[in-house]
């Protein structure tokens, strides 16, 4: 995905419009998605790779790390930051993470297991990537509100419109799913198979989102960060298989 910079007054990087209700930052939206344990954050270690913020690693994160089944204090593993330019305008940041070989891990003795299972991780982030989505559209929204073609707002145009809707059931879709008549019986469907599913209805939102947005979708500090940051997330989840770079 090829971007552009942009550094117009009245633009923060954080995700703030000119003008409208300001779209809430991008770190912001993952600590707010985050799932606390004893009043720490528990990040997913899918693969060899953690997000997190600043906030998040100031209050002393738990990881579960997948491949292992344990969890870990953060200070027991080996982290090192991965740098990555297209992150800078949406306060994230990458870790790699390994095991210290012969480090005691907290066992599921210390919190509930119940608690920080990887199907319940990997909901959270499911989670953080819906809002991503949303905050993408409320950003095109209010650029296509402010422009005038045909003698209306671009965004009343019909097929304006009939692409809201489409990205508007998918955000429905992946927020109701846990309680979905039909998925629910038909045990049959891993849950692995409903998240794949859901992050593929995603990925197509999240392309409509660009598409809407015109030259807008692709500066790298407004629409187009937002839609890294999920495609990101989406990789880290994949990468509990392989290997992301």
């Amino acid at each position: 995905m090829q971007v552009v910079e942009f550094h117009g007054t009245g633009k923060e990087s954080s995700g703030q419009p000119k003008a409208g209700t300001p779209v809430m930052p991008i770190s912001d939206l993952l600590e707010a998605t985050t799932l606390r344990v004893d009043e720490h954050p528990m990040l997913l270690a899918s693969g060899a790779y953690v997000l997190a913020t600043d906030k998040l690693v100031g209050q002393d994160p738990l990881i579960w790390h997948e491949e292992s089944e344990e969890v870990h204090d953060w200070n027991q593993l080996q982290i090192s930051q991965v740098h990555d330019r297209m992150l800078e305008p949406t306060g994230l940041q990458l870790y790699r993470v390994e095991l210290n070989d012969g480090e005691e891990s907290r066992r599921a003795d210390k919190h509930s297991k119940s608690e920080w299972n990887s199907e319940l991780l990997r909901s959270r982030l499911l989670q953080f990537r819906t809002e991503l989505c949303r905050a993408g559209l409320e950003q095109v929204r209010q650029h296509l509100s402010a422009r005038i073609s045909g003698g209306q707002s671009t965004f009343q145009h019909q097929l304006v419109k009939g692409m809201v809707a489409d990205i508007l059931t998918t955000l429905y879709m992946t927020e109701t799913w846990p309680e979905d008549q039909l998925l629910s019986v038909k045990p049959d469907l891993s849950s692995d198979r409903v998240h794949a599913w859901m992050h593929e209805e995603l990925d197509e939102a999240f392309r409509q989102i660009q598409r809407l947005g015109g030259g807008f979708g692709y500066l790298r500090q407004g629409v187009s960060a937002y839609i890294y940051a999920g495609q990101l997330v989406k990789n880290l989840l994949l990468a509990g298989k392989g290997d992301h770079s």
